[in-house]
């Protein structure tokens, strides 16, 4: 029974590992740390049945020692954990960094205009009221927040005043205002914090009219979600009629044109063009497959998107299409757009159309690839074709090499600098995939940019929304460390219980 003690204890370390890391305990963690436990405890059943022989004096002075140095090792690694807490060090190892405050929340708490007051309303019960206490403890930290903590049963007047629906909630109070976060997560916290402090307004007009994609539907295929991330980082969004327009507003601090399903006309298209070298601002989301007018404007600032398909084999099928269609983005070029983007800020698209940066207009213009597929990719010509659940097969003599998604270009002109970000997937941005990995900050970050908001480009907080597909980051590592990590904890077990034996020949 002796030899399951070692087994036993590296079971429960990786139980209690894969908690720490994914912030639950799955399946996996139960599973190592009852497993685990279950050892320890034989294991220790059978040491107390020779505890009878411990009285004798060459058994002390063999134990004693041995316990003594348990016992200090114990006592320091309190001391260790107390000083760590008094001198606030933080040392967080998770992959994802899930211990850390992200760069947004960061910001908007370092430039509160005045204090802000968090109180979380909680059961005693509950248990999630210590994280959530932990999260306002590190938000006051950072910036100027008072944190208070209060109990249910002893706030029913705060209770009715705000609305509390149940446990767990947090009222964040700024200047007199005040908004409710049932969810309390770190992205929630902050648009909440964002909504109250409010940001410099600046219109964004959004094309409607040509099947663009809609704002205001909540629809999995629409885009509300896209809606309200923009008014929340101070964007006042109005619609242009392209099927009547023939010229953008003065007042456009930017046009939005995401995945149009009929041709613009000839008229809509000169506007934009026009607007353009005036010194407008474009970030357009071009499906394949269809032709939307504005692959002459694009063209025109030195862009090639053919209407092609790229298929990228190193992406696995998602939501019933063949592998290789809906590619996962990992390579960025250097840019203000992908800063803090690296090979574990994933992005995602659903077929997508490649975009390249080929010419520069002018000498002083400054035209960059930004997203790109793996190696393995290549060019299918006929979108059309690509559909059932049957992985497309590259005909003889495709070149296959890495493809662009996602182009951004800025045009110094004499009346102003005009800036383009063009996408070659529309499809990634609705409510459905918007905050699938990266996806919210690669898109927020090119319209901040494109409308010359280099101060609010940043990574966010993810925000866990039900049926993502494909997996969150959180849900990814959760995968990694309740299954990943199986295969090396078993080969320690065997290497733990070969040495054992090996020790007692």
């Amino acid at each position: 029974m002796q030899r399951l003690a070692l087994p036993g204890l590296i079971a429960v370390v990786f139980g209690l590992g894969s908690y720490y890391a994914t912030g639950e305990m799955g399946p996996f963690g139960i599973a190592n740390v009852a497993l685990g436990g279950g050892a320890l405890l034989l294991s220790g059943i059978a040491a107390a049945r020779r505890v009878h022989g411990l009285a004798e004096g060459a058994a002390r002075r063999i134990l004693l020692p041995r316990v003594a140095l348990c016992l200090a090792v114990l006592l320091g690694a309190i001391a260790i954990e107390r000083l760590a807490a008094h001198s606030e060090l933080h040392l967080d190892w998770t992959v994802d960094r899930r211990f850390e405050l992200f760069p947004a929340t960061k910001s908007a708490l370092r430039t509160l205009p005045s204090e802000l007051t968090a109180t979380l309303y909680h059961d005693r019960a509950d248990p999630r009221a210590r994280r959530t206490r932990m999260l306002l403890e590190e938000f006051a930290r950072v910036g100027s927040v008072r944190v208070r903590v209060r109990d249910l049963e002893e706030a029913q007047e705060d209770v009715e005043r705000f609305g509390i629906r149940g446990t767990n909630a947090v009222v964040l109070e700024l200047r007199g205002a005040y908004e409710i976060v049932d969810r309390p997560t770190e992205g929630e916290l902050l648009e909440a914090i964002l909504r109250l402090r409010g940001a410099p307004t600046r219109v964004l007009y959004a094309a409607v009219g040509e099947g663009e994609g809609d704002l205001e539907s909540v629809e999995a295929s629409g885009y509300s979600g896209l809606a309200s991330a923009l008014r929340t980082e101070g964007y006042e969004l109005r619609g242009l009629f392209t099927a009547t327009a023939d010229q953008v507003p003065e007042d456009a601090g930017g046009l939005l044109v995401i995945g149009a399903r009929r041709t613009l006309r000839p008229e809509a298209a000169g506007a934009v063009q026009r607007y353009l070298e005036r010194g407008g601002r474009l970030v357009a989301l071009i499906e394949p497959g269809v032709r939307s007018g504005l692959e002459g404007v694009i063209e025109h600032f030195g862009f090639a998107i053919p209407d092609a398909l790229v298929i990228d084999p190193a992406a696995g099928p998602v939501e019933g299409a063949p592998a290789g269609v809906n590619p996962v983005v990992a390579a960025y070029a250097s840019h203000p757009i992908t800063r803090g983007f690296s090979n574990r800020t994933l992005t995602f698209f659903l077929r997508a159309r490649p975009v390249e940066a080929v010419h520069k207009p002018e000498p002083d213009d400054e035209l960059v690839s930004l997203a790109f597929t793996s190696p393995r990719s290549w060019l299918n010509f006929d979108p059309a074709a690509v559909h059932g659940t049957s992985a497309p097969r590259p005909p003889p003599g495709t070149v296959f090499q890495r493809y662009p998604l996602v182009g951004a270009g800025r045009y110094p002109r004499p009346s102003g600098e005009a800036r383009i970000v063009v996408f070659g997937d529309a499809d990634f941005a609705t409510n459905q995939y918007l905050r699938s990995l990266y996806n919210l900050d690669l898109l927020m970050n090119a319209i901040h940019w494109a409308l010359a908001r280099e101060d609010a480009i940043t990574l966010r907080p993810k925000l866990l929304t039900p049926n993502q597909d494909p997996l969150t980051p959180q849900q990814t590592l959760g995968m990694l460390y309740g299954v990943g990590l199986l295969v090396p904890e078993l080969l320690l077990i065997g290497a733990a219980v070969t040495w054992l034996r090996r020790r007692g020949a």
